[in-house]
Parts: structure tokens; C-alpha cells; sequence
């Protein structure tokens, strides 16, 4: 059986959330991983009980030069090739373009052909580092070499931001990787004449919009007789600014509650038991964009309707009024209709939702998007060896 072999940089959730769907599915190609930032996460052991992982970081002061420098030192560089020539991939997969700049020299090197996946952060906010030293290293370590065959961008929205950083078209392929929707998609509650609950679960982050959210539901909530209530989930550097925003609406209707944990009884529950997913994305202040936000196609497997913005790849997944509502990033007043909409609407929830579901299934399933994948792996391997 053909192997590949994961780069990523930890196994700590949301980033390896869909990396981990990706390693676990293989059906063609035997998987290996290896990573350098060493934990102990519930992604950690579930992967290193079933498949090889490396750390491949030898002391403090290599994680220091390779977190804040980007590089490997002369030992860490030795004892990844060195695993490397043990392992002898078939095809190397580097997640995210960042840890890319460390481990493609490496692969260049060893003649060992790679894949590289884009997820956001990496393609957006990255390249403007040190005053576009990040998109410089993308550019000559990535980009450039010889060794990465396959650039997978998320939407062809990321291929467009790929091709302004001067990434050759030929190497890019639109692919997104799925999610297990199948483990999201169980019958919803009965939601009867109770109340309609938004929904939003994510990191507590600039480029999520939390700010817009509370803002307009403290408006929809003015402007309507229905009983309707936000909760939000997640943890993050904006945990007490979100928490003293809620508290200056003075309404009970809107609620914080901390982090899920992703994949647990309480994760589900929270999709099954509301109404209305709420996600508005936007672009932050450092440029940062999403790629495809995994939240929003959870809640879509889950059957629940879902409002979100026109941001970067969401319109290629959520049809506007089929699947979805979209609305224009930071529009506060745009978002307050949008939900009034929705908590007026009981039959347009459902309509919603069961085309959300239905797309979801269909096209975002990772063992459907694994096929693509794999089918990747061949044209570089094949490629490979007719050299």
C-alpha cells in the first residue's frame, strides 16, 4: 500500500479538527504523522493509537527558533530527514502554508514530492508578516519548489488570493476536505411553539464577528414579539469583550457559556437543540480570512438553517435563500433582518435546513472528498515516478 505521510505543527482542535477526518479516512494510502509541538489532546491519542506520529523538536530552544524563526535547526533538520528516509513516503502532505515554509526545503532536498493544503490564516493574514516577509518565504519555499506538486486551496476564492501572492496556477487545485457529516446529521427537536434559539459555536476571535452578532440580535430582539434567544459557545483571546458587550444589552436573551468540546454529547446537543446557526464571518483587521468555516457545515449536516455572510468560500457552500441566508460582512442591520426573518418564518427554517443537510451530505462528506484527495496523491506519485 502506498504511503504519505502528515506535516502538521500540533494535534490541538480547531486546527487539526478536519486534518484528523483527512488521516483517519484514508483507504488507499497508509498514513504516518509528523508534528512539532508535542500535547497530549484527545486528537493526539486517538491518532497515535492507530498510526505512527514523530515529534521531531528536540529542546526548548529548537521550538523557540522553529515557532518564532521558522526554520529548523541543524539537529532538528538531521532528525527529520533522517525519519523521513525511514519512513520513505510515497507523498508528503503538509498542512497549512505556514508550517509549509519549515517542512518543504526538507522534502526538496530528500526529492520526496508533496501536497501542500491552504486553509485561510495562511493565504491572508500570513503573507503580510514582518512587512511581507511571510509571503516572500511562501514564494521561495513554497511556492517555488520543485518538491510541492499540489497547492490545495479551500474555494476558488483562496485560489484567487493564492494567485495574487504568485503561486503558479498550474499547481493549484480547488479541494475542500470534508467533514464527517455523518456525525453530525441526527433528527433535530421538535421545536413545537418554544422559543427559537440562534446558535453560534466558534473561536472567540476578531474574523468570527461576534461584535455584529449581539448587536443585532439586542436590535432584532427591540423589533419582535417572537421569544427568541442567542447562545453563544467558544474560547478565545475576545472571551471578556464579548462577555461585557452581552452584559451592556441588559438582556437575558442573549447568553455566553464557554467552551465545547468538539465531537462531545454537549457539542451535539447544542446544535440539536437549536434553531438557527449564526456564523458572520468577515475579514479582520490584519487581513485574516476563513477559508470554509467547519462550524457552518456541522450545523448544515445537522439540518439547521444557517445565516452567515458573503466571506471568502462560504458562498460556495451555502446558497443564499436555498440553504442559507447570507449577508454582507459587518452589517449589523443586514444580519437583524436576516434573523427576524428566521424567527418569524417556522416553514423557512425548515426549508432551509433540509437543504442544508442535503447539500452537506452530498458534497462536503469527507469520505467523498477522501476519494478526491487520494486521487491528488496518485497524479504526484504517478508524476513522480515517470521521471
Amino acid at each position: 500500500m502506498p504511503t504519505v505521510v502528515h506535516m502538521i505543527r500540533n494535534f490541538l482542535p480547531p486546527m487539526t479538527s478536519f486534518v484528523r477526518n483527512q488521516i483517519m479516512n484514508h483507504v488507499a494510502y497508509e498514513p504516518s504523522v509528523i508534528y512539532t509541538e508535542k500535547n497530549e489532546s484527545p486528537l493526539f491519542r486517538e491518532i497515535s493509537s492507530k498510526y505512527p506520529v514523530y515529534n521531531l523538536i528536540g529542546s526548548r530552544f529548537s521550538q523557540w527558533v522553529c515557532d518564532h524563526m521558522l526554520v529548523f535547526t541543524a539537529d532538528d533538520r538531521k532528525r527529520l530527514s533522517d525519519r523521513l528516509k525511514t519512513l520513505k513516503p510515497d507523498v508528503a502532505h503538509i498542512h497549512y502554508g505556514v508550517e509549509a515554509v519549515l517542512f518543504a526545503p526538507v522534502l526538496k532536498a530528500l526529492n520526496i514530492p508533496a501536497l501542500v493544503s491552504f486553509y485561510g490564516h495562511d493565504c491572508t493574514a500570513f503573507p503580510a508578516r514582518a512587512y511581507g516577509l511571510g509571503g516572500y518565504l511562501l514564494r521561495k519555499n513554497v511556492f517555488g519548489n520543485p518538491a510541492v506538486k499540489v497547492i490545495t486551496a479551500m474555494s476558488p476564492d483562496m485560489q484567487n488570493d493564492l494567485l495574487a501572492l504568485g503561486c503558479p496556477p498550474e499547481k493549484i487545485r480547488v479541494h475542500y476536505h470534508g467533514i464527517d457529516t455523518f456525525q453530525f446529521s441526527r433528527p433535530l427537536a421538535n421545536s413545537g411553539n418554544k422559543e427559537v434559539t440562534f446558535l453560534m459555536i466558534s473561536m472567540l476571535d476578531p474574523k468570527k464577528g461576534h461584535d455584529v452578532l449581539i448587536s443585532a440580535f439586542a436590535q432584532a430582539l427591540k423589533e419582535t414579539n417572537c421569544p427568541i434567544r442567542l447562545k453563544i459557545y467558544g474560547k478565545g483571546e475576545l472571551e471578556e469583550q464579548i462577555r461585557q458587550q452581552i452584559a451592556l444589552t441588559a438582556s437575558d436573551r442573549i447568553g455566553f457559556f464557554g467552551p465545547l468540546q468538539f465531537g462531545s454529547e454537549d457539542h451535539y446537543n447544542a446544535l440539536l437543540s437549536a434553531d438557527v446557526f449564526v456564523h458572520p464571518s468577515r475579514r479582520s483587521a490584519t487581513g485574516e480570512k476563513e477559508g470554509i468555516p467547519g462550524a457552518v457545515i456541522e450545523a448544515m449536516a445537522a439540518g439547521l438553517p444557517v445565516i452567515t455572510t458573503r466571506h471568502a468560500g462560504i458562498p460556495y457552500v451555502v446558497q443564499d435563500g436555498v440553504s442559507g441566508l447570507l449577508v454582507a460582512e459587518n452589517s449589523i442591520d443586514e444580519l437583524k433582518t436576516a434573523i427576524l426573518h428566521l424567527a418569524s418564518d417556522a416553514e423557512k427554517r425548515q426549508s432551509l435546513g433540509l437543504a442544508a443537510s442535503a447539500f452537506a451530505l452530498e458534497h462536503l462528506d469527507v469520505r467523498k472528498k477522501e476519494v478526491d484527495l487520494e486521487t491528488l496523491y496518485d497524479e504526484i506519485k504517478n508524476r513522480s515516478a515517470c521521471r
